[in-house]
């Protein structure tokens, strides 16, 4: 494999575990009524990075995806016997709407235009995503939700129907659009998944290597 082949590669399954990791997240909120502040907050950050040289610096470095890759990892290895199959099924749903919501320009703009005010209530009040997952799950809701394809959430009713869970959930699937469609503009494919899984499969394994390198 080539060195832009390789970078190609990397990128996308950068941004892959990023959508993997949102998955994980909202199924442990859906069934737990929580998950690692961490984590989530790595996520929700994403949402405000623009401008990058290397894709994991959105996420603000590997280390932070270390869950969705992982998973990822898992995924790749065991497809739909993974024992992580409700991530998987919004995984899979996310690249869809992704794909939609990407083609959309008009939607993507008010996307923008929301999480650019977005971000100066996060700059000027708190960068803790409990603080910020109401505006952002109030963009899912606004700009996302209208769509013909809905993400269906399923686990506990006790927690799902706790508006504070709810909000968090919502601002996660945000989370994972925005990584979906970053991958979809690095060349990810629903077809390649399983064209280039073994190779995919190489990319992840080095890049879980460096995340916990540092």
């Amino acid at each position: 494999m080539n060195t832009s082949e390789e970078t190609r590669l990397s990128g996308q399954a950068v941004a892959l575990a990023a959508v993997v990791q949102s998955a994980i997240l909202v199924d442990l909120l859906s069934r737990e009524g929580t998950a690692p502040a961490a984590d989530m907050q790595a996520l929700s950050e994403s949402l405000f990075r623009l401008e990058w040289d290397q894709v994991e610096e959105v996420f603000g470095g590997l280390p932070r995806l270390r869950r969705g890759l992982d998973a990822l990892a898992d995924m790749l290895e065991h497809g739909a016997a993974t024992e992580h199959r409700p991530a998987l099924r919004y995984t899979l749903a996310m690249l869809h709407l992704g794909r939609t919501l990407g083609r959309d320009r008009a939607r993507m703009e008010a996307i923008r235009n929301r999480l650019e005010h977005a971000a100066v209530k996060q700059a000027h009040f708190s960068s803790r995503f409990d603080e910020i997952a109401t505006s952002l799950a109030s963009v899912y809701q606004d700009c996302v939700s209208p769509m013909r394809f809905r993400i269906q959430v399923s686990g506990s009713a006790k927690h799902l129907q706790d508006p504070r869970v709810a909000e968090r959930i919502r601002a996660l699937l945000l989370c994972g659009l925005r990584a979906a469609v970053l991958w979809r503009h690095l060349g990810g494919r629903r077809h390649r998944l399983v064209m280039e899984r073994r190779p995919l499969r190489a990319a992840v394994a080095r890049l879980h290597a460096l995340s916990s390198a540092h």
